[in-house]
């Protein structure tokens, strides 16, 4: 566990999540604020500074006030010496933890127990932010709990993660859920614009590519972004699916790891909603993937709507699945037969999917 992580946010900079930002600042205006919140959603789009924010706004000795999307709102003074130990990292009451390699050991928790007995050093609170709270082991899970069932008066835990199906079920129930979702690109794109210095097309692209996940699209190059999805795509294609020692190579590299498992099945997700929604309208400007009409008319022609929600709803039941505990090989392995299936054994006469 640290106190030592600088940064310099507050709701302000943070973009979009106006209604995560609306309930966080209700809480601080009310003086209400919760003992467990669960951030949630899928990762990289803010949720952990948007954390942070929260408990710089709330040990803020200069509070300002204003209007966000219509509404009232609160934030940080960044002035006060508060604001400036939060951004500088060395602000007492705040700690940060997250995993020690693949797990969140019980040794962490047990120093987290150790220094939430004890009151605030200098503001009204304790704060708490783990990071990746589903990676907790079960042992480092069952001794969290006894902490939130009776947690300090003193304390506030924010449990932040892409999954929430892997906590248990009396962790989540214990937390105030507060969902995050991306930003659309219509948001994201002069965002981009503004801090990359790109047009307007580029940013377009990127911010779909990256898939609304802004800590992705901030730094990550096009180019790349895009090979990555054709390397997905191409592990899609007809011709790599009918060769089954080329399918059952696939795995090795697009889900080497947990994390780059969940990107792939993101990745092959969208295609596959891109698929449906090109089957039903000729609206481009609704495609995540706009670069590749074709390809996508393609897949539309060829494979049915049954076919494309049957794979959605197996992916959707293998991710509520505890992967951490599942081999990753095998889990997308199950999804490219099922693809399988639909493009080289089932396929109608008729224009074949890239």
């Amino acid at each position: 566990m640290s106190t030592e992580r600088s940064f310099e946010t507050s709701f302000e900079t943070i973009l979009g999540h106006a209604h995560p930002k609306a309930v966080l600042t209700a809480a601080i205006a009310s003086g209400r604020i919760a003992h467990a919140y669960l951030f949630h959603g899928e990762s990289h789009i803010g949720k952990f500074l948007t954390a942070v924010a929260f408990a710089k706004a709330a040990l803020c000795s200069r509070l300002k006030t204003g209007q966000a999307s219509g509404r009232p709102a609160l934030s940080s003074c960044d002035q006060c010496s508060s604001c400036h130990a939060v951004d500088s990292g060395s602000h007492p009451d705040i700690h940060f933890i997250g995993p020690d390699g693949a797990q969140i050991k019980i040794g962490q928790i047990r120093e987290l127990q150790d220094a939430i007995a004890f009151k605030p050093l200098v503001g009204s609170r304790k704060w708490f932010i783990m990071d990746e709270a589903d990676a907790m082991n079960p042992e480092a899970a069952n001794s969290f709990l006894k902490t939130l069932e009776e947690p300090p008066d003193h304390s506030t835990l924010i449990l932040i993660t892409a999954r929430p199906q892997a906590l248990l079920p009396t962790v989540l129930s214990r937390c105030q859920s507060v969902r995050f979702s991306p930003p659309p690109p219509d948001e994201l794109s002069p965002w981009l614009q503004k801090q990359r210095g790109i047009g307007l097309k580029e940013a377009l692209l990127l911010s779909t590519l990256a898939m609304g996940k802004i800590g992705i699209a901030a730094e990550a190059d096009p180019d790349s972004l895009k090979e990555e999805r054709d390397r997905v795509l191409d592990a899609l294609s007809k011709n790599h699916l009918e060769d089954l020692a080329e399918l059952f190579n696939e795995p090795e590299e697009l889900a080497s790891s947990q994390e780059q498992l969940y990107k792939t099945l993101d990745t092959i997700e969208i295609w596959l909603r891109d698929v449906l929604i090109g089957r039903h309208t000729p609206e481009p400007s609704l495609l995540i993937n706009q670069d590749i009409p074709d390809r996508i008319s393609a897949w539309g022609r060829a494979v049915s709507t049954d076919q494309l929600l049957e794979i959605l709803t197996l992916i959707h039941l293998l991710k509520r699945a505890s992967t951490r505990n599942l081999n990753h090989a095998l889990v997308l392995e199950t999804v490219l037969l099922k693809i399988r299936d639909a493009v080289v054994r089932e396929t109608a006469p008729g224009p074949k999917p890239d």
